[in-house]
């Protein structure tokens, strides 16, 4: 009597597995702060990147990219040089993140937008010199508007650095690229 209540639920059991539709979900990882991510794109620590790495949204939209220090050391001051596809994007605000604001003292910071060329350079620095962070985090965020349909390109230039106290550029190993899509 056992056996036949066994296979009964064993039956019915292999029923249901097997009639289900199990749809199982596709998983994306698509992390930019991920480093395993980051490194089958070519770039490892200290990095550069934009966060999030791809933004979709619609024309005449604003969005937020953050600038991303990827574990980084002894970070006194940066320059960082962002080229933006000038025809799909304009910069509406920069501010800074709060990455740098960790130090000892608050830092200096500034920007200069370029419109006509794509251009936006961002400045941060303390003043003195023993104040210096370590770490990841967001160094600045800067709002886009899109202006057209299509993909708006972000890249670091190769002008981009970040300097520790004694004004020494820190070798930076990869320079992330970020991508605005709109609608």
């Amino acid at each position: 009597m056992r056996w036949i209540k066994y296979r009964s639920f064993l039956l019915a059991g292999l029923f249901c597995l097997f009639s289900c539709d199990l749809d199982m979900p596709e998983e994306v990882y698509d992390n930019p702060l991920d480093l395993d991510i980051n490194s089958a794109q070519g770039i490892s620590p200290p990095a550069l990147i934009f966060n999030p790495s791809v933004t979709n949204t619609t024309s005449g939209s604003n969005v937020t990219i953050q600038v991303f220090a990827l574990e980084v050391n002894e970070v006194a001051g940066v320059h960082i040089q962002v080229q933006y596809s000038k025809n799909k994007l304009s910069v509406t605000n920069v501010s800074p993140g709060e990455f740098l604001q960790e130090g000892a003292q608050d830092p200096l910071f500034f920007y200069d937008n370029d419109p006509l060329t794509g251009l936006l350079d961002i400045y941060c620095t303390y003043l003195g010199d023993d104040t210096n962070v370590s770490g990841t985090g967001p160094v600045a965020y800067i709002i886009f508007t899109t202006t057209a349909p299509g993909e708006g390109i972000l890249q670091y230039t190769n002008q981009s650095e970040l300097v520790d106290t004694d004004d020494v550029k820190i070798q930076l190993n990869g320079l992330g690229q970020g991508v605005v899509n709109a609608q």
